[in-house]
């Protein structure tokens, strides 16, 4: 016996299903966007351009410094980085799976830490539980990007 009453199936638009998507994803703890400030470029000496790290920060002292450091030239550029790092890259460590969480540039640090960042990588949880720093002896500021 037909009753008149038809039942209609509901499937959601592709723009709805789209946007829920991208909402679970991004609370899902992806990779953060890229963070605002200036982002300082260091290399290794004696590594290729390959082993470059970065670091951005808002801290005008750090700044400063930073192109203190790169009005000299290379070979007197003694400062160089150290600071506790963190798994993923932060938004802007590409391609490497970790980042600084604070950074300062110094001139003596432990050995320890001490490395390249393509050591890191292996062994990451080595270095963020046990070392819980990144100080590479050999970092010198490369550039100061806006």
């Amino acid at each position: 016996m037909k009753t008149g009453f038809r039942a209609r199936r509901w499937w959601p638009r592709p723009t709805f299903v789209a946007g829920v998507l991208a909402a679970m994803l991004a609370s899902c703890g992806g990779e953060p966007t890229q963070p605002s400030g200036t982002t300082l470029v260091f290399r290794i000496r004696g590594e290729p351009p390959s082993q470059e790290f970065r670091y951005v920060t808002s801290s005008p002292a750090l700044i400063a410094q930073a192109r203190e450091q790169l009005a000299l030239p290379i070979e007197q550029r003694f400062m160089f980085a150290s600071g506790a790092i963190a798994a993923g890259n932060g938004g802007h460590n590409q391609p490497w799976s970790w980042h600084f969480t604070d950074l300062a540039l110094v001139e003596l640090a432990i050995e320890l830490c001490d490395g390249r960042p393509g050591l890191i990588e292996p062994d990451l949880e080595y270095w963020l539980t046990t070392v819980k720093r990144f100080c590479p002896w050999g970092s010198y500021v490369h550039a100061v990007l806006p």
